[in-house]
């Protein structure tokens, strides 16, 4: 009886975790959201810079968070979660307040740079906060789950933002990013700390070596990277891409990708617990592929939202998939680290995603800037298909005893992949 009631309890602390945890998620990403219609509209419109210097205020944003995540995927093991969090946020209110006196490109580039550094603290350190709450054999569902208020952050976002600009202009969008900063920081000061397991761990096992990248996420994270340009070419350019097709509401394709995703998702993380992690990640790459290929040789207001659905729903089995594969293969005391290194991989390729597809939609327009990412996703495939042969290759070495001191009875995770979880 007292066991089951430490079990009630644990689960209610469990789903009190994660609703703070959702509702902090949803008011980040509804800001940044914003920011994916707004800096696009700010810059070329405000400022009149070109689609070049959008790509680098867009992209310079994963820069950053390419180069912390890291560091904060080492320290939120070692430190914990929340302060993390908290300063993440805190620093979304303060960089949005910024947005009111920049008035020139490179002012926008530094807080985007500002941005890049809470944005990829923030996920980094969210995503290992649902994969504590959540039990191994539910991960992926777990993280499609949490990924739902991030896209609903999406979906908001660049739909009020147009609609604020077009009615008062840009001022209340940055107050507006402003204030859900604020109210993240409030829902994570209730949250209570979930990584001190992980940290008992460190502190018990000493310091660890210093890695800039975590090898289990090596693999997938290259997989990741080949979809990271097509990402960058929707959530960088589709305001501007909008227009250039004569779109009545560029705003709805950022709803669209957004929905697709949130729809694909709710039943993509159970997909990848039950069929695979490569079985589900692989068609997703095609239908990335399919959806750029729409936007690069029609681009007609009809055909841009099958596109970006498209482009949506293939995301939406891709990321849920190769993160849990990430995290399958390292011990817990790791989860951070790991996860940082797979989510720095999707930075660099939005990163640098982002400023090469404004300079190919500057000089040879947007067929090219969604022609050429829709090329790397199938690159991508080719390399998770290798990926899983070799990863079978090993398993089936370690079940035969030829891999020196391997541990034949690990377990095997990835439902069916043949991925080998060294614990």
């Amino acid at each position: 009886m007292l066991q089951a009631d430490g079990v009630d309890r644990a689960r209610s602390r469990s789903g009190s975790g994660l609703r703070l945890l959702y509702a902090a998620t949803l008011c980040n990403f509804t800001a940044f959201g914003a920011y994916f219609a707004a800096i696009q509209l700010y810059v070329e419109d405000e400022l009149g810079a070109s689609r070049a210097s959008v790509g680098l205020a867009v992209g310079a944003f994963s820069v950053s968070a390419l180069l912390v995540r890291p560091f904060v995927g080492r320290s939120i093991d070692a430190r914990g979660r929340r302060p993390f969090l908290l300063a993440a946020l805190a620093l979304l209110a303060l960089t949005s307040l910024g947005f009111l006196v920049a008035e020139a490109v490179p002012a926008v580039v530094g807080l985007r740079l500002l941005q890049g550094v809470a944005g990829g603290t923030f996920y980094t350190t969210a995503a290992a906060v649902a994969t504590d709450l959540a039990p191994v054999e539910r991960r992926a569902s777990a993280i499609a789950r949490f990924s739902l208020f991030l896209y609903g952050g999406f979906a908001l976002g660049p739909v009020a933002a147009e609609w604020i600009i077009g009615a008062v202009g840009f001022a209340p969008v940055w107050l507006a990013a402003a204030a859900l900063g604020a109210t993240g920081v409030v829902c994570i000061v209730l949250l209570p700390e979930t990584g001190a397991a992980s940290m008992a761990t460190r502190a018990e096992l000493g310091p660890g070596n210093r890695r800039l990248l975590h090898p289990a996420a090596v693999g997938p994270g290259l997989v990741l990277l080949t979809t990271g340009m097509g990402y960058a070419s929707i959530t960088g350019f589709s305001s501007l891409y909008g227009r250039a097709i004569d779109l009545d509401d560029p705003g709805l394709l950022y709803a669209v990708f957004a929905v697709t995703i949130i729809g694909v998702r709710l039943v993509a993380g159970r997909l990848a617990d039950s069929i695979g992690r490569v079985a589900t990640a692989l068609p997703g790459l095609g239908l990335a592929a399919v959806g750029l290929g729409v936007l690069a040789l029609v681009q007609e207001p009809a055909s841009a939202f099958v596109g970006v659905a498209a482009f949506g729903a293939g995301f939406a089995l891709i990321f849920p998939a190769l993160m849990a594969f990430t995290v399958d293969r390292v011990p817990d005391h790791e989860r951070g680290e790991a996860l940082g290194s797979f989510t720095a991989f999707m930075d660099a390729g939005t990163g640098g995603g982002a400023y090469l597809i404004g300079a190919i939609a500057d000089r040879a327009g947007f067929g090219w800037a969604y022609g050429t990412p829709a090329l790397l996703c199938l690159a991508g495939a080719g390399l998770l298909v290798a990926l899983a042969v070799r990863s079978r290759q090993t398993v089936g070495a370690d079940l035969r005893g030829e891999d020196e001191g391997a541990a034949v009875d690990a377990p095997v995770t990835g439902a069916g992949d043949g991925f080998v979880a060294r614990q």
